[in-house]
């Protein structure tokens, strides 16, 4: 597949149908193809700009103390310069000849993207200044719209978003004023639509969806009761996960700007969803913190006992993973990485063990027996692959979707002679990659990954 990758995505460029640029009124004036192809991030003329026509996030501090502060530590501050990310860029721009490269940083580094000024030299991707500054204050605020509708999919995906850098800052508020710079309101930065564009991510050649985040939430009950990405995931943590549990929106007081009036509703920018590692190995403890403890707030697990428990013959233990408090599947994004697992353990009055599922080994590789929730990727032979643009197609997926529920068998040998009650012990855990790729991308002693324990449930069986 990586040989025939070039020639695909060379074909692909000359049959792919032309699609609308926006003018600064808003028509379609001309055909063109999408200039930062495969990604499919655009700026309001169709052409490139400079770096330097974005404000730098520091500049935006000034007024914005608070949620500069917020935003400093986040995932979204932090998208370019995420070394696992990196590893992972450089690998695709090895194996694809550098195809790759605008696709990944159009969400990213959207402005290296549009500067057109990415440069991958002693095998390092260079960028200016406020290109490292990732998904920042003034590239959110200057997206002038999506174009979903003129995608392959007619989804948001691939950063399917406009630009137009200059004086105008768009956001929530319809009375906005600033001294410093114009406002206008935008709906679509109060919708989910906004975040989709780089939380729905397909393959630019198969268009096969590699991340489906926002389809997750689109098909779900969160959406049919009104409740946005926005509503979980720029909100205290404690609003957020009862928001989360019982589809209720809850208002957040404050003040978005120092001089600015007190709001019924302020947005907060930590960006906060299950990463904890990154974050953490970055430096933003907070914001690790934070994740830890959505992520353990987002699931419940359920225990039943064997209907019947006889000594010499095997019983059944059921266990129900039900997601409460996540607006997509869990795990989401990345699935095909992501690691989010059981481990059960059951033992007799002795503490002998009869049933232990779920345990790492000594080189932290999860028991291949276990029940593992993710989607398990393969490539056009069908050869497992953790590499997005090889993806040609899931195996399966057993990720649970928001408010669904996934149940697992476990069954084991009581033995004759086994001393009551018996004890059973589950543990639903997370982790962000396995220890093996991390391994592979960062180095051997680089990292042993962090692993949360979302929720344990134990309960005695009576013989």
């Amino acid at each position: 597949f990586r040989s025939l990758w070039p020639i695909a995505m060379a074909i692909l460029l000359l049959v792919l149908p032309s699609s609308a640029v926006s003018a600064d009124d808003g028509k379609e004036d001309k055909k063109v193809q999408p200039p930062f192809f495969p990604s499919l991030i655009n700026t309001h003329t169709g052409k490139p700009v400079t770096s330097s026509e974005f404000m730098s996030p520091d500049l935006c501090g000034g007024c914005h103390g608070e949620i500069f502060a917020q935003w400093k530590g986040s995932m979204h501050a932090h998208a370019f310069v995420d070394p696992v990310f990196q590893a992972l860029w450089k690998i695709g721009a090895q194996e694809t000849n550098g195809l790759t490269d605008k696709l990944c940083a159009g969400c990213h580094t959207a402005i290296g993207t549009v500067s057109e000024e990415i440069v991958l030299k002693d095998g390092e991707f260079q960028v200016s200044a406020i290109a490292k500054r990732g998904v920042q204050c003034d590239l959110c605020h200057t997206v002038v719209r999506s174009t979903f509708l003129e995608t392959p999919t007619h989804e948001p995906q691939n950063a399917s978003i406009v630009l137009e850098p200059g004086d105008i800052k768009r956001g929530p508020y319809k009375d906005s004023q600033s001294p410093f710079h114009k406002t206008a309101y935008s709906e679509l930065h109060t919708k989910s639509e906004f975040c989709a564009n780089c939380h729905n991510v397909f393959h630019p050649v198969t268009n096969f969806h590699i991340e489906r985040t926002y389809d997750e939430w689109k098909f779900s009950v969160y959406a049919q009761n009104g409740i946005q990405c926005q509503d979980c995931h720029m909100k205290p943590l404690e609003q957020a996960i009862e928001t989360a549990r019982t589809l209720q929106i809850l208002e957040n007081p404050g003040k978005a700007c120092a001089m600015g009036p007190e709001r019924e509703q302020v947005y907060t920018h930590e960006f906060v969803g299950g990463n904890f590692t990154v974050t953490s190995l970055l430096g933003s403890q907070e914001h690790a913190d934070i994740a830890k403890k959505r992520l353990q707030s987002a699931a419940e697990l359920t225990l039943t006992p064997p209907e019947t428990v006889e000594q010499g013959n095997i019983a059944t233990l059921e266990i129900t993973v039900t997601n409460v408090a996540a607006g997509h599947n869990l795990p989401t994004s990345l699935t095909e990485v992501r690691q989010m697992w059981l481990e059960v353990v059951v033992t007799d009055a002795n503490e002998t063990t009869l049933l232990h599922s779920g345990n790492l080994d000594d080189e932290g590789n999860i028991d291949p027996k276990a029940t593992i929730f993710n989607a398990h990727a393969v490539d056009v032979k069908g050869k497992h692959t953790y590499k997005p643009w090889e993806i040609n197609r899931f195996e399966y997926n057993n990720t649970i979707p928001p408010k669904g529920s996934s149940t697992v068998d476990y069954t084991f040998l009581v033995p004759v002679g086994v001393k009551g009650p018996l004890k059973a012990h589950a543990t639903l855990r997370y982790r962000s990659y396995p220890q093996a790729l991390a391994n592979q991308l960062l180095g051997k002693d680089a990292i042993t990954l962090p692993i949360v324990d979302m929720v344990q449930k134990e309960m005695e069986i009576q013989l």
